[in-house]
């Protein structure tokens, strides 16, 4: 009982804590890349499914998404970016 409790009190601590958020916050940059990596793969696997089914849908998204990938303006602006004009214009 009293090694029970002892664990208890041990794994309240902060040090504890902070060991195993610490350790839970270390994977989180391969997590994102191979979910962009995954989601990659499915939009190709899709042009290319979609290109074999429906050629002129499939023709004509690409080209959009090309002409979006082209483009030099931002879909929204940077809030950051914003800020810094203002600040520059007072």
């Amino acid at each position: 009982m009293e090694e029970t409790e002892d664990m208890t009190a041990e794994e309240d601590t902060v040090e504890a804590l902070t060991a195993e958020t610490a350790r839970k916050k270390k994977g989180k940059a391969d997590d994102i890349i191979a979910f962009q990596a995954v989601v990659c793969i499915l939009l190709a696997a899709a042009f290319f499914a979609g290109n074999m089914l429906y050629p002129q849908v499939t023709g004509a998204l690409f080209g959009r998404l090309r002409s979006l990938a082209s483009d030099s303006r931002d879909i929204m602006p940077n809030p950051i970016d914003l800020g810094a004009a203002l600040l520059d214009k007072l």
